[in-house]
């Protein structure tokens, strides 16, 4: 909650404040102080850089040739595409990410110019979409992705980049929908599948990301309606299986 606060707060800081700051630093400083480059060829100080239709690229200062403080993006067509507070040293940067209309896209912190920590991710009317965690670059953590009404859709586990771990679906009134687990990216052991009443629909096992073993499918009275028997991923009975299936669809079901 103390993260959401934060960025919210910077948010308002770049939309509402950094137009001013841009002016009261344009009238501060002369245009002999832009766009400096020092003995090296290194950028240093505030920087203002044009397309060619005459809009501004970017905006901000640069320390060493390395974006510093504050540092704006913007679109060709003239509205804003990223921006970024620097801190720790300006190693570390509070971002925000910006669709074409400036509705927000992402929000999220960098460190060293790799992702860290919680990333949010937004659709174009500004409905969440998903959470990742990110460790130097690499997702970690548990990753959610949601429905638009703000009910969880999905949430995987993820260890140094790959899955590993849970792994759940919801129904979007938050009934689960799925649960099973990943290892190393590859689905492992058992996993249940259920219906949007809550009652179980199938059930069985994966091994290296193949159903295997005996999987168990139920009607909606809870008894087993078909067994599925798989080694490795292929279906050893199938006969009797299409012959189930024959039958249902004879009778409508």
């Amino acid at each position: 909650m103390k993260q959401l606060v934060f960025q919210l707060i910077l948010l308002l800081i770049i939309i509402c404040g950094f137009s001013g700051f841009t002016q009261s630093l344009n009238d501060s400083i002369g245009i002999d102080t832009l766009n400096r480059t020092d003995a090296k060829g290194l950028k240093q100080g505030y920087w203002i850089k044009k397309f060619d239709n005459g809009n501004v690229d970017y905006e901000g200062f640069f320390i060493d040739d390395k974006p510093a403080r504050l540092m704006k993006r913007y679109y060709d067509n003239g509205k804003i595409k990223a921006s970024f507070i620097y801190y720790n040293d300006n190693k570390s940067s509070a971002a925000h990410l910006f669709y074409k209309d400036s509705v927000v896209m992402a929000t999220g912190l960098y460190h060293e110019e790799k992702k860290d920590s919680l990333w949010r991710f937004y659709d174009k009317t500004g409905v969440l979409l998903a959470e990742e965690t990110y460790n130097d670059g690499i997702k970690n953590g548990i990753s959610n992705v949601y429905y638009q009404n703000g009910q969880v859709y999905e949430q995987i586990e993820w260890i140094n980049g790959v899955k590993d771990g849970i792994w759940k679906q919801y129904f979007e009134d938050g009934q689960l929908k799925i649960e099973a687990k990943y290892v190393k990216d590859n689905l492992e052991g058992f996993a249940k599948f259920y219906n949007v009443d809550g009652g179980l629909s199938q059930e069985g096992i994966y091994r290296n990301n193949m159903k295997d073993s005996t999987w168990n499918f139920y009607d909606k009275g809870g008894s087993v309606k078909i067994r599925q028997k798989y080694n490795k991923g292929k279906l050893l009975n199938k006969e009797e299986v299409d012959e189930y299936i024959r039958k249902m669809e004879e009778e409508g079901k």
